[in-house]
């Protein structure tokens, strides 16, 4: 168990990735913005002792003449004793324990494809989530 939460990581696995090159895109002087939208999906075992979470990034998707279009999603699992604590944990906590390996898919993957690796910025996933509900 963590040691200050009384929640554990169990696992994470990779459960969506598509990706696309634009080979006909060419980089602005002033270089553009990495345009990403972000969700999350969570649901809990009968006993609510197991919380999955999954976040879902989609890169470019709004962006005309993009260098890519990407969409990839990870999915925690996470265990604890206290529900409550559970559920808190699942608003802002997992999906930012979950962000890390996206960032490290997004780079890895743009690197593969021969163009500059990708290193996702510093997200505030709470002032994201925030942003939506409103």
């Amino acid at each position: 168990m963590g040691t200050e939460t009384g929640i554990s990581f169990i696992s994470i696995s990779l459960i969506e990735l598509d990706f696309k090159l634009n080979k006909k895109f060419k980089l602005p002087k002033d270089g553009i913005p990495v345009d990403i939208g972000v969700k999350t999906k969570t649901s809990y075992s009968p006993d609510k002792k197991t919380l999955v979470a999954t976040l879902s990034a989609v890169l470019f998707a709004k962006t005309k003449n993009p260098p890519f279009v990407m969409k990839v999603s990870v999915e925690g699992t996470f265990t604890g004793d206290n529900f409550d604590e559970l559920r808190k944990f699942s608003k802002v906590h997992a999906p930012a324990h979950l962000m890390p390996f996206i960032r490290e898919i997004v780079g890895t993957t743009t690197m593969k494809a021969g163009i500059p690796p990708l290193l996702l910025p510093p997200i505030n996933l709470a002032a994201l989530f925030e942003k939506k509900k409103k």
